[in-house]
């Protein structure tokens, strides 16, 4: 995809204001950033519009939304961001899938640009309550209420939004969990395999992450702390962290991209709080989602990509489990979707893959025919599916090629090949902890 040539300039901040203020950026700021990327591909400046959807009574109780695609498509499809991230993520998604579904993408209350009212939860169920609650609220003011919605979530968003559907399962027609965080159990020895010797320097580079972690100490708060410094640190990032897999970021992407992310770290601390209570240190979730699934009443789809520091083996570990205590509720239900030369942010990474991955799930959910056509022959064209190596032997489907536990995606030309392999045993799981302060 390449990017517009026409983009609208950045209003240029005073050099007074520049240079004494702390933070580099403001509420307007990142509205504007957040306008700027979208953009930058064809088409976002009409089918997205952008609004705030009141969920409370207080000044802050707003959660920041876009939408667009075709009003009369059913069921409505909500994309929920992960953590420190917002519905700008989703640029690269907007154009394809505003065309075929009826979209709407909401940062979570807290962050991104929704309202950042003042955090007291203090416990993982309160938590869970400042998340979910506005979300319903949201569903209800933005006129969902008479119908079920397709809930996505990313990571931690993930982890959010599979508690959601668990809670109301009356309003969700199909959850679909892109690289979810909180799949795993930790196990019991990762502490002790990542620390090593406590009085080395990686263990005692450890231990204080540990204590920044439990003390709510975020990467938000970090980059606030450092003022004009924080927004270089932010500008690093964005110019490594996309590069890696897939289409990687255009340098024009880059430099519009990187303000947009900085602005929404860079705002008031809020719903980012909140990750301590949900997860301990090292990112595995104090409620795991594999011990909690097993009441979910809805169909789930996991999309991820294959190079995901939250390895999809887990979700197969956790599909396999539930297909034996029930059949599988629609098509692509208790099924793994795996994106070939994709990273954690599958979706930016390889941005059509994605879209095709997430429609060929919503597609049996559309109400005409003709959309159902439609989305196939999307799907369709210049892919190829397989039943993924990540699936190995977890059930008899999958070895047989029928309904499988696991696909991957991959385009027709890229010769990729597939072979199968078990996922890892129980003592093999990969140490997602030793990577979450690097790669989330």
């Amino acid at each position: 995809m390449d990017p517009q040539d026409a983009l609208p300039a950045a209003t240029a901040v005073p050099w007074w204001k520049k240079y004494t203020r702390w933070r580099q950026t403001s509420l307007e700021e990142g509205r504007e950033a957040e306008y700027r990327v979208l953009r930058l591909f064809p088409g976002l400046g009409g089918p997205m519009q952008a609004r705030d959807v009141r969920v409370g009574p207080g000044k802050e109780d707003y959660l920041h939304t876009l939408s667009g695609g075709p009003g009369n498509v059913d069921p409505p499809v909500v994309m929920m961001p992960g953590y420190g991230a917002g519905v700008g993520f989703y640029y690269r998604n907007f154009p394809s899938l505003a065309q075929r579904l009826r979209l709407f993408a909401v940062d979570w209350l807290g962050t991104g640009l929704s309202g950042r009212p003042n955090y007291a939860a203090s416990s993982r169920e309160q938590s869970e309550d400042f998340f979910l609650n506005s979300l319903a609220e949201w569903r209800r003011v933005a006129g969902l209420e008479n119908t079920k919605m397709i809930l996505v979530g990313h990571s931690l968003g993930g982890y959010l939004a599979a508690n959601y559907a668990l809670r109301h399962p009356e309003q969700v027609q199909h959850l679909v969990l892109v690289c979810p965080a909180g799949v795993p159990k930790a196990p019991e020895d990762w502490e002790r395999r990542w620390l090593g010797d406590k009085w080395t320097w990686r263990g005692q580079m450890f231990k204080a992450f540990m204590w920044g972690w439990e003390q709510g100490i975020t990467p938000g708060s970090v980059i606030r702390g450092l003022g004009p410094w924080g927004q270089s640190i932010v500008y690093k990032y964005v110019a490594n962290r996309f590069s890696h897999h897939g289409e990687g970021l255009s340098q024009r992407e880059i430099d519009v991209f990187r303000d947009y992310f900085y602005s929404i770290a860079a705002l008031k601390g809020s719903g980012e709080y909140a990750l301590r209570h949900l997860l301990a240190p090292g990112a595995w979730a104090h409620a795991p989602l594999e011990e909690r699934l097993h009441d979910l009443k809805v169909p789930v789809t996991f999309i991820y990509g294959k190079h995901d520091w939250m390895r999809p083996e887990h979700a197969v570990r956790v599909c396999e489990q539930l297909r034996r205590e029930r059949e599988p509720r629609a098509p692509n239900d208790l099924s793994v979707e795996i994106i070939d030369d994709a990273g954690h942010f599958v979706f930016m990474d390889q941005p059509e893959l994605f879209d095709k991955a997430l429609i060929n799930v919503v597609k049996p959910y559309l109400s005409t025919a003709r959309e159902r056509e439609r989305a196939a022959a999307y799907v369709a064209a210049g892919t190829e599916v397989h039943v993924a190596p990540e699936a190995g032997t977890v059930s008899a489907a999958a070895s047989a090629g029928a309904n499988p536990a696991a696909t991957s995606w991959g385009f027709a030309a890229s010769g990729v090949t597939h072979g199968s392999v078990k996922p890892p045993a129980r003592s093999e799981e990969p140490e997602e902890g030793a990577q979450a302060s690097a790669q989330k």
